[in-house]
């Protein structure tokens, strides 16, 4: 009996060791330290080893302009400044809240619809054109990030910008403006302050127009065109000749511009007679504003005209901007739709008001009232 204990006893043992043989094995492995050197524990591990952070953001970026310029600019802007009227309304239109500053103040009409807070923005000025020159030292002040310029390249662009950027330390980047390449221009700014969120849906209504303007050209014979005068100056005798810069949006309607005269590319336009309008004969007359078409109304000059007999007149917007050329920027896209619906309600299917509402809404964000709408239309609104 005392045999067989003894020899389950060793039989238990022997199990016993082979099962902690077994766990042992099959636990996680660790590298055995090289002969000669202390194990690492707690207690002598280095407590300065750096942690793996992520990789920071870069904080500056280059941006080529339309000159080829190459901009170092911040990664994120967030303080934009207009050289002039023209950049103020484009980038007015595409990212707003980036203004640090205005070019010109808003008119108390201009207030009306859009936010009542840009009025409060720092005036700077214009690189170009009658106003105020451009204060550097308001850019300065500003904390301006970036000074962006539109329009059509000269052979002085290079160095303008260059020459305020080195004056001031202040980035200058330039950016293409023409009629037909606006959707490119607001695609540029939206790689200037990546984001294209919007700038691409102002773009794609920008081609819109061209690709309407293009299709309403194609299917109006020009023996069915409308022709129009189009009356400025204190009598009316001033004209965007055919040819002009300000003259352009015409060009984007199925209309004859009656002004085969020299061209002037300058806001007051070209001098034209009165004998010089009777013999065109315009079927419509277009009128710079609602005074103008006030005064020619009492002109007995003018009753020779059988348009202005049949009040075949149409007093051009100039709220918040002029719809065809005052200044020559993006509103001259809404008055391409304005004037097209007005002549061609059969090719522009959508109404005037629809057109000039969504333009107003897409672009400036403005929504006027019914009442607000008729003003803006009839030239009365202040």
């Amino acid at each position: 009996m005392k045999k067989r204990t003894t020899k389950w006893i060793t039989l238990l043992v022997l199990f016993s060791v082979i099962a902690s043989l077994a766990l042992t094995g099959c636990g996680p492995k660790t590298p055995s330290e090289p002969e000669g050197t202390t194990p690492v524990t707690k207690a002598t591990q280095d407590t300065s080893t750096v942690v793996p952070t992520e990789t920071e953001a870069p904080k500056d970026r280059t941006f080529t302009d339309s000159v080829g310029r190459e901009i170092v600019l911040p990664a994120n802007l967030t303080r934009i400044a207009p050289s002039g009227t023209l950049a103020q309304i484009i980038l007015f239109t595409a990212c707003p809240d980036l203004l640090c500053g205005i070019a010109v103040p808003f008119t108390d009409s201009q207030l009306k619809l859009v936010d009542p807070k840009f009025k409060e923005l720092p005036v700077m000025g214009k690189f170009y054109g009658k106003g105020p020159d451009f204060n550097l030292e308001t850019v300065l002040l500003a904390q301006t990030e970036v000074i962006v310029d539109f329009g059509e390249a000269k052979d002085s662009t290079k160095d303008d910008m260059d020459g305020v950027m080195n004056q001031i330390n202040v980035p200058t980047v330039f950016i293409e403006a023409t009629f037909e390449g606006m959707p490119e221009t607001y695609r540029q700014i939206g790689l200037l302050i990546g984001d294209t969120s919007r700038t691409d849906e102002l773009a794609k209504h920008c081609e819109e127009t061209l690709a309407l303007s293009e299709a309403a050209k194609t299917a109006i014979p020009e023996d069915e065109q409308v022709r129009v005068y189009w009356a400025m100056g204190d009598f009316g005798l001033n004209t965007n000749a055919v040819g002009s810069f300000h003259s352009e949006a015409l060009d984007y309607v199925p209309v004859i511009n009656v002004a085969e005269v020299e061209a002037a590319n300058k806001g007051s336009g070209s001098e034209v007679s009165m004998e010089q309008i009777i013999q065109w004969n315009p079927d419509y007359i277009l009128i710079d504003t609602l005074k103008l078409a006030q005064e020619m109304k009492k002109d007995p000059a003018w009753s020779a005209l059988p348009a202005m007999n049949a009040r075949n007149i149409i007093i051009v917007p100039e709220q918040p901007y002029g719809f065809l050329a005052n200044p020559p920027s993006v509103n001259r896209y809404l008055g391409v739709r304005w004037l097209g619906a007005t002549f061609y309600p059969e090719i522009y299917t959508r109404s005037v008001k629809d057109e000039v509402l969504d333009f107003l809404k897409l672009f400036y964000d403005a929504e006027p009232s019914d009442v607000e709408f008729d003003a803006i239309k009839e030239g009365t609104f202040k």
